[in-house]
């Protein structure tokens, strides 16, 4: 063979490529840890608790993993402190496996049971999680509000301030919702990248700063209100998905329906009751100045610069303070919740106005998402075709990580993706479509 006509050395890299028995890719830090959550987190609490067991005198030092700290058997009470950072920790990991562990081992297999195929499968028990988590702490955190004396009085969630002492319950509850929201910051970039990535990683940062700075100020009645009126949507929304994807259309009608009824009431009017009591109940019910052991010791709410809004941080022993300024800081962060969650209600709602009202519909949050079917087959002008033929399916799917809706489609192998902000055309007499675009039916 001629040197102008033999074929050109393959690099390394092309020849791994080509070869049609190439080795499989290899496997990328995250995607082991995905793959091992369940060994990781099971395998660090069983050696904590080893030596929790095995050596007495580092019991000191493990015991704080297991069991709540700071008890005052006295006053059959807990106050707060830095030893909480190692409950936190294993409540991480613990809920890292438990998640896990009822997705790739109960929920799943249900699923699959239930005939779903394998990403559908996924799906839903990916939303059964959520529906069971936020289903059993919003039930702790209600009986927590129904049974305490500020029921519905959110004047009185500031009476008992600067009290430090908090039940069992109450702090057990505080610390297994802050370990959550840490806990999905770690899944949100451990898996698979969503198109509302950064929105919820802003609403989780937001949140469990907001958490825990207020637990450490003793804020416990305000952050249980908030947990509760939060919590109750993220319970019914997965439960509407779990819905659709086991095909009972009409319930998930309703559902959905009750998603956005309790959203609007619980994250837009009580939410903004709770906002409201803040910049009116305080200084009213909780004047300023500096308190110790829940008694007003100064009305100088600015003892030394900035070092006062860190003070409790530090110990127990220092006095919590407020002013205006530690006012604003903790409202601050509440608006910026509620911004979020106005952003994400408005698209919902632009989506169901426009299929209820114009027959089309234009998601402003599916430009990464969205799948529109096209045939590349005109190999004559190279043009893209739409797949708007009755001989296509078309099948949305809700969007799994966040309160948006967005749309997805796919036809088998001939068929590539195109994003933009376009309209997708439906037939608005059919039934079956408009339930479709609001996740609840497959429509054909």
């Amino acid at each position: 063979m001629s040197k102008e006509t033999a074929a050109p050395a393959q690099s390394a890299p092309e020849l791994y490529v080509s070869s049609p028995g190439r080795p499989p890719k290899e496997t990328t830090f995250r995607e082991w840890v995905v793959v091992n959550q369940i060994g990781i987190s099971l395998t660090i609490l069983a050696m904590l608790l080893a030596l929790h067991n095995l050596y007495p005198s580092l019991r000191p030092y493990t015991q704080p993993f297991f069991e709540l700290s700071y008890y005052d058997s006295a006053a059959n009470s807990y106050v707060q402190g830095w030893d909480d950072v190692y409950f936190v920790a294993s409540a991480v990991l613990a809920l890292t496996a438990i998640r896990a562990i009822a997705i790739e081992w109960i929920l799943q297999p249900l699923a699959r049971c239930a005939g779903l195929k394998r990403k559908g499968s996924v799906r839903l028990a990916e939303q059964g999680w959520q529906a069971l988590y936020y289903g059993f702490i919003w039930g702790v955190g209600l009986y927590l509000w129904k049974n305490s004396h500020y029921w519905f009085d959110f004047g009185a969630i500031w009476d008992q301030w600067p009290a430090r002492p908090l039940s069992g319950l109450m702090k057990w509850y505080l610390l297994v919702e802050l370990s959550f929201l840490i806990q999905q910051i770690f899944v949100i970039h451990v898996e698979e990248r969503r198109k509302d990535h950064y929105q919820m990683l802003s609403h989780h940062i937001i949140t469990s700063t907001l958490l825990s700075s207020a637990y450490i100020y003793g804020f416990y009645n305000v952050s249980n209100v908030v947990l509760c009126l939060m919590d109750i949507v993220d319970f019914l929304l997965p439960s509407a998905k779990i819905l659709k994807y086991l095909k009972f259309q009409n319930a998930c009608n309703v559902a959905f329906g009750i998603f956005m009824s309790t959203w609007f009431v619980t994250r837009h009017i009580l939410y903004n009751v709770l906002t409201w009591s803040i910049l009116k109940n305080i200084p009213a019910k909780m004047p300023y100045g500096c308190y110790s052991g829940g008694e007003l010791t100064s009305t100088n709410g600015y003892p030394n610069a900035l070092a006062y809004m860190f003070a409790p941080f530090r110990s127990l022993e220092n006095p919590i303070c407020m002013n205006g300024t530690i006012k604003w800081i903790f409202l601050s962060f509440l608006i910026s919740l509620q911004v979020l969650s106005i952003v994400w209600f408005a698209m919902i709602v632009r989506v169901a106005y426009g299929v209820i009202c114009t027959g089309a519909a234009d998601d402003s949050r599916s430009d990464e998402e969205d799948e529109v079917e096209a045939n590349i087959e005109d190999a004559t002008n190279g043009s893209v075709r739409l797949a708007a033929k009755e001989s296509v399916s078309a099948t949305p799917v809700v969007n799994d990580t966040a309160p948006g809706l967005d749309g997805r489609r796919s036809n088998g192998a001939a068929s590539m993706r195109a994003r933009g902000r376009g309209r997708v055309p439906f037939d608005q007499s059919d039934r079956k479509a408009l339930l479709g675009r609001i996740g609840c039916d497959k429509p054909t």
